[in-house]
């Protein structure tokens, strides 16, 4: 009931903000999202993987609105199931990441001690190292392919997170409520999680909504190597990195899985700030 009165109120938000960018940005993602999750009943697994000799580069046609690929795979098809799996992975792996990262930044913030400094420098390490590249080891060790792809942007993407809610955990302990909850009797870990992390989910939102994008580019950076999802199953980042050689002839092939990568992280990214906006009590008062 709560989420949706939140999401309400934020369509509310930006509609009497007259955020006319945000609103198409949040049609668009929404436009993507059951696209992935209706992708079974739109096509055929068989559609979006069967190799068709006979049919290959076709340009977009009533039966193929966005052409045909060089080995004659319906594009469409592949854009939708690509976007379940591209969305999936993000998704999964941003869990990972915020499940593991405000654990661990906040139980960093909220306990000061030698261990924790400690801790708080090795992630000052890893965040120093290149995500990306990171990512790469990650999925070197582990070999290409969804499950290995999805623990290396969530691994990868734990420490900026941990260092993100450290902060304000940090800033809470020291409030009022924090102080009161003590001298009742409350335990660290109850004041911790019943009482400081609750006055962080709005970062959480914030968070989670920006992550998803920069995880759908570094998971399709990667599929683009060719660490990702192995041939047949279609990525947006694999597809694109498969069609360069038909970029001067057939240049639909390669614009339908960007122009899709491209709409979906914009997207995101558009909403994201105009959630943060949503949430920021200050911002909320100037409209």
């Amino acid at each position: 009931m709560r989420k949706h009165k939140i999401t309400v109120g934020f369509v509310d938000y930006l509609i009497r903000r007259r955020n006319f960018v945000a609103i198409i940005a949040l049609f668009i993602m929404v436009a993507f999202v059951l696209a992935a999750i209706c992708a079974p009943l739109l096509y055929s697994w068989e559609t979006a993987t069967r190799v068709d000799l006979l049919n290959s580069l076709l340009s977009p046609s009533l039966k193929h609105p966005l052409g045909t690929d060089e080995v004659g795979r319906d594009l469409l098809a592949r854009l939708v199931w690509g976007a379940r799996i591209t969305l999936l992975v993000a998704l999964v792996a941003v869990s990972i990441a915020m499940t593991f990262g405000v654990i661990i930044g906040a139980l960093c913030g909220y306990f000061e001690n030698w261990f924790t400094a400690l801790l708080m420098r090795f992630i000052d390490s890893l965040i120093a190292f290149p995500r990306t590249l990171f990512a790469i080891v990650i999925v070197t060790i582990f070999g290409p392919g969804v499950v290995s792809l999805t623990l290396a942007i969530g691994i990868s993407t734990i420490p900026p997170n941990v260092r993100l809610f450290r902060g304000p955990v940090l800033a809470l302990k020291r409030r009022q409520f924090t102080t009161a909850a003590k001298s009742l009797g409350a335990r660290d870990l109850s004041i911790l999680f019943s009482h400081i992390l609750p006055n962080t989910t709005s970062l959480m939102i914030v968070q989670g909504t920006l992550s998803l994008a920069e995880a759908i580019l570094i998971g399709s950076g990667l599929s683009f190597l060719g660490l990702g999802p192995q041939p047949p199953t279609p990525e947006w980042g694999a597809m694109i990195a498969s069609s360069r050689a038909q970029f001067t002839l057939h240049p639909h092939v390669i614009f339908a899985p960007g122009i899709a990568l491209f709409l979906v992280i914009l997207s995101f990214n558009l909403v994201g700030d105009a959630l943060r906006d949503y949430i920021d009590p200050r911002a909320r008062k100037a409209f």
